[in-house]
């Protein structure tokens, strides 16, 4: 009896053992079986690698400033009698614009031409008389002196007086009127703004780090926010050699054309500034790269099967990276990558 008790508990030991063992045994179709990982292809789509050019931007905001901006003032006051050239008018440089009356100034103006006109005659005739010996030097001297001397007097009041005609010292256009029609105007105020707006110029602040990437001539993409259908292309002219204290940033200027006038001063600009260009260099889509503990890396496709590689980054511009560590021929994986492991088989559609 107790013989068969003994092989019966045998045989239950020997049977649970089995099943213990068919448990622990991975299923060939389930998830953890290496061979059931591989046995499946997983869909992918891949790009074929080429040399190309490469470009990385700094972006930056800047405000866009006429090339001339002043106001013209008035330099002797008067009364306001006469607008020739009104608001929004072009005008060219030395054009009249307006006209102040100062009854004072054009009686002093009077009273200096006369007066030199009659020291002219004196002086002519003492002249003549200091040829003839009829007269001493000294009375001769006299006259000529007084004679130079009314003239500068001259030239001093009319001078004042044709400041009385308010002239454009530059070509452009009026922007502002500050003074109406009879009003006193009075000495050293603005009368009118003008702008000389045929070019323009952005001027933008841009981080210090990066103030050894910019060059004068270090092409520039310019739009803006009043138009964005309007791209232009110019160049850095003009890069300030000391840095804001308060926001650590140095300015430069971008000359821009204004043919049609579109432009305006303290118009918001967009600039797109090229920091440097490579040249022959493997470019891959941002969204290809992994990153891990061990760096970035991408997968390559290679018979059927995908392959790990690790790439350093170099720069980055919006959704493409300029990478080191791929040649060219090889075929990326762009879409399915993201649950790849190395040796991976996929099944393939080439973008």
């Amino acid at each position: 009896m107790k013989r068969i008790e003994l092989l019966s508990l045998t045989a239950v030991l020997g049977l649970a053992a089995l099943i213990l063992v068919a448990c622990s045994s991975p299923n060939p179709g389930s998830p953890g079986s290496d061979a059931g990982s591989r046995r499946d292809p997983v869909p992918v789509r891949t790009s074929v690698l080429e040399l190309q050019s490469f470009s990385s931007y700094l972006q930056a905001t800047g405000t866009v400033k006429a090339r001339n901006r002043i106001d013209i003032v008035v330099e002797e006051g008067g009364i306001l009698r006469r607008i020739l050239v009104d608001k929004g008018q072009v005008v060219a440089a030395g054009s009249i614009l307006a006209v102040l009356d100062n009854p004072v100034l054009a009686a002093g103006y009077q009273q200096a031409e006369a007066v030199m006109k009659q020291a002219e005659l004196d002086h002519n005739s003492k002249k003549v008389l200091f040829e003839q010996n009829a007269i001493s030097q000294n009375e001769y001297l006299n006259a000529k002196y007084s004679f130079e001397a009314a003239q500068a007097a001259y030239a001093l009041t009319k001078a004042r007086y044709e400041k009385l005609s308010i002239s454009a010292p530059i070509g452009g256009r009026i922007n502002r009127r500050y003074y109406d029609l009879g009003a006193y105007a009075n000495p050293m105020t603005p009368i009118f703004e003008l702008i000389d707006n045929e070019k323009l110029r952005v001027e933008a602040g841009v981080a210090e780090r990066f103030m050894g990437t910019i060059q004068l001539g270090t092409q520039v993409e310019i739009t803006f926010d009043a138009y964005p259908d309007l791209l232009v292309e110019a160049e850095v002219s003009y890069i300030s050699q000391s840095i804001d204290p308060q926001n650590r940033t140095f300015d430069i200027e971008v000359e821009i054309p204004n043919p049609e006038q579109r432009l305006a001063p303290e118009m918001v600009a967009d600039l797109k500034i090229r920091q440097r260009v490579f040249e022959s260099q493997i470019v891959v889509p941002v969204d290809a790269l992994i990153e891990s503990e061990q760096g970035w890396h991408v997968y390559v496709e290679e018979s059927g099967r995908a392959h790990q590689v690790r790439v350093r980054k170099l720069a980055v511009y919006e959704d493409t990276v300029l990478v080191e560590g791929l040649t060219a021929g090889q075929r990326l994986i762009t879409v399915g990558h993201q649950n790849l492991s190395d040796g991976d088989p996929v099944v393939t559609s080439q973008t």
